[in-house]
């Protein structure tokens, strides 16, 4: 460069600097947070985006059924004339549904009260009788309701396969009349379970257990378990908000 043109460039330096120094700037503060190649130096403190996890209680079980059952629900309208009859919904999915224990439970919805007949049923496979047949205690209320196997002597044997219904009866003359509503259900052995990397051990009902129940295809024990929670904590809305999410993944839809 020649003279001149370094002596005019050396005049706007000095002008460029005079500029800031006197408005109490740094000229290169600019510059000062970037290292010579360009890169951030490590004086500056970048923001870093943290997705916020979503707690456990706000999740929803996913229930995951197991492949290759066959449909298995059994709806609960009147087949007669009645409009006043109530409704019956079977809280089960529409295929053989599982579960671990032997002593579990098998629940419906009853869509209001009623004082009419009613017997509940199991059946097997082996058998042409019932092995457990029992009329309901009248009247009975509207909502939710679960027979307790294990109040009746019943055990479920590992793979065998069980069907199961609630019978209303409208007119003890015209059984064609009555509602049905039931669906399947069988047990898995500890073995299976544990070699398919399900809950296998015998744990408390716990909220972490609904979703390990559902995520394994276990209906019975996740819903079992659910409305366990449900009714030692009546207040909590996220149960119920997972009951209802638990349910319409098979189907079900409870009036409100």
């Amino acid at each position: 460069m020649s003279p001149p043109k370094r002596l005019l460039l050396g005049i706007l330096t000095g002008l460029w600097i005079g500029m800031f120094q006197s408005l109490g700037l740094s000229p290169f503060a600019p510059l000062e947070g970037y290292a010579s190649d360009g890169v951030l130096s490590s004086d500056v403190q970048m923001p870093i985006y943290k997705p916020r996890k979503q707690s456990i209680e706000a999740q929803m079980p996913i229930y995951k059924p197991r492949k290759g059952t066959i449909r298995a629900r059994i709806g609960g309208q009147s087949r007669g004339q009645d409009p006043m009859a109530p409704s019956l919904i079977a809280l089960v999915p529409d295929h053989i549904a599982f579960t671990i224990k032997n002593d579990t439970s098998l629940c419906w919805y009853l869509s209001s009260q009623t004082s009419r007949p009613a017997t509940f049923t199991v059946t097997d496979s082996q058998r042409i009788l019932p092995i457990l047949e029992t009329s309901l205690p009248t009247p009975i209320p509207a909502g939710i309701h679960c027979i307790h196997l294990q109040d009746h002597g019943v055990t479920l044997k590992e793979q065998e396969q069980y069907r199961w219904f609630v019978t209303l009866a409208l007119d003890q003359e015209r059984p064609s009349g009555d509602v049905v509503a039931g669906g399947m259900i069988e047990r898995i052995s500890y073995g299976e379970a544990c070699m398919l990397d399900m809950p296998c051990s015998g744990s408390s009902c716990e909220r972490e257990a609904v979703y390990r129940y559902a995520a394994s295809g276990l209906w019975y024990d996740a819903l079992t378990c659910l409305l366990e929670l449900i009714d030692h904590n009546r207040t909590d809305k996220t149960l119920q908000e997972m009951l209802e999410a638990l349910l319409r993944q098979s189907g079900i839809d409870l009036p409100t």
